[in-house]
């Protein structure tokens, strides 16, 4: 009875793989072949993977910007009330801060706005940003000469515009 319970102890135990290390894929000691890269899967609960399919990608960010003299026509620093720059923005993902720098003649920016927009990416939008300029520190320092307005996206640039003031 002893060697029988030997013999299936034995044989019970030569089944066992557990000691051995699990052999690779093509053959003994050769490495896998490189099978590219993963693609994620989402599994359900009953184990099917639906298809994966790409998503589309997003239309750039563009952005353009048209000046406007109130009133009309004007270009003299006693004769303008104020100056409204236009921008025009597609491609915007949820929510996003618009910026605007007027920067003036010279080396400073004479002022920033921000705006929050909130769109879709194949939404345009359009934002106007005026620039008093009757009564304001504009004509009184003789600010005259070529104006430039910076626009930005979450800090990233996207379009300018330059209009001039005339003495």
């Amino acid at each position: 009875m002893r060697a029988l319970v030997m013999a299936s102890v034995v044989l019970w135990l030569s089944a066992c793989d557990e000691a051995r290390p699990p052999e690779l894929p093509g053959g003994e000691g050769e490495p896998p072949a490189e099978s590219g890269p993963v693609v994620p899967a989402e599994v359900s609960w009953n184990g099917l993977s639906p298809q994966v399919r790409p998503t589309p990608p997003l239309p750039p960010l563009v952005g353009s910007a048209d000046v406007t003299y109130v009133p009309e026509g004007a270009r003299g620093l006693s004769e303008v009330t104020a100056v409204e720059v236009r921008l025009r923005v597609s491609g915007i993902v949820g929510s996003a801060s618009v910026d605007a720098e007027l920067l003036a003649p010279g080396p400073a920016a004479y002022e920033k706005h921000t705006r929050k927009v909130e769109a879709v990416p194949t939404e345009q939008r359009e934002l106007v940003f005026s620039l008093p300029v009757a009564g304001t520190n504009i004509p009184f320092h003789g600010l005259s000469g070529s104006w430039e307005a910076r626009f930005f996206v979450d800090g990233v640039p996207l379009t300018t515009a330059t209009f001039t003031l005339d003495r």
